[in-house]
């Protein structure tokens, strides 16, 4: 079977929350939740935390080496580049592509979504649905993302690494899985990039982190935000760069 990593995206730099992937959530910080909740899919066979080639990542490098998470070091802007080195790093064939702002990726859409890959072979998988933004999550060839990285420098797609894929549907072999039903056509916003993704993010763990139940529920999380829409509305008109829309 091709080998296949999850390589978790983070830096201690972000131009509207500096710090967050040590920002704390019930008393354990950001990227350890991410770590956690990944590691209890285990539909794989390596994770590695892709960071960028700088001292300032000192803290965040430290976390992970606690948590025996294998550490990936390469370009801070040039992430396409980064994922490259991570796969190369533990010999992985295809990369599943988690964005270290997200705390509550959907585990069961993340094993729906690596099967079909694998089953299908196809160059990048995603799910055909509309799903709160910071729940899904991508898996892609790294012979794809090669291609990719040999015909353009454009930082659009250096930056962004799967955008490359929106922007050429027929250039690769690409499926789409549907979501678990609890995730359609929510517009939930649950991922940190601003203060008051934070504070919404807090209020979330308040309500359901416990020592005995660390691994939220994440329908559980949407049935309470949709009957909650007082919480809900803390980050709704937080806008989000749709960077989809870039010129190629």
């Amino acid at each position: 079977m091709s080998a296949v990593a999850v390589v978790l995206q983070a830096r201690m730099k972000s131009t509207r929350l500096p710090g967050k992937a040590l920002c704390p959530l019930a008393g354990i910080p950001l990227t350890e939740h991410i770590i956690n909740r990944i590691k209890a899919v285990t539909d794989f066979d390596h994770i590695v935390l892709a960071v960028p080639d700088s001292p300032t990542e000192a803290p965040l490098i430290e976390m992970a080496e606690r948590l025996n998470v294998i550490i990936a070091r390469g370009p801070e802007e040039d992430v396409l580049e980064r994922f490259l080195i991570a796969a190369d790093q533990v010999k992985a064939q295809n990369i599943v592509r988690i964005c270290g702002d997200n705390p509550l990726i959907d585990r069961q859409l993340m094993r729906l979504l690596i099967h079909t890959h694998l089953k299908e072979n196809t160059d990048y998988t995603v799910t055909s649905d509309s799903i709160p933004l910071g729940t899904g999550t991508e898996i892609v060839k790294v012979s794809a993302l090669k291609k990719i990285s040999s015909v353009t420098m454009q930082t659009k797609y250096r930056e962004h690494v799967t955008t490359w894929f929106h922007d050429n549907p027929t250039l690769a072999v690409q499926s789409r899985v549907p979501a678990p039903v609890y995730l359609r056509n929510k517009s939930h916003r649950l991922t940190i990039d601003t203060r008051n993704d934070l504070t919404l993010m807090g209020e979330i763990f308040n309500e359901f982190y416990t020592l005995t139940s660390p691994l939220l529920d994440l329908q559980k999380v949407i049935q309470f935000l949709d009957t909650h829409p007082d919480i809900a509305q803390i980050n709704a008109n937080t806008p989000q760069k749709n960077w989809r829309s870039q010129p190629k």
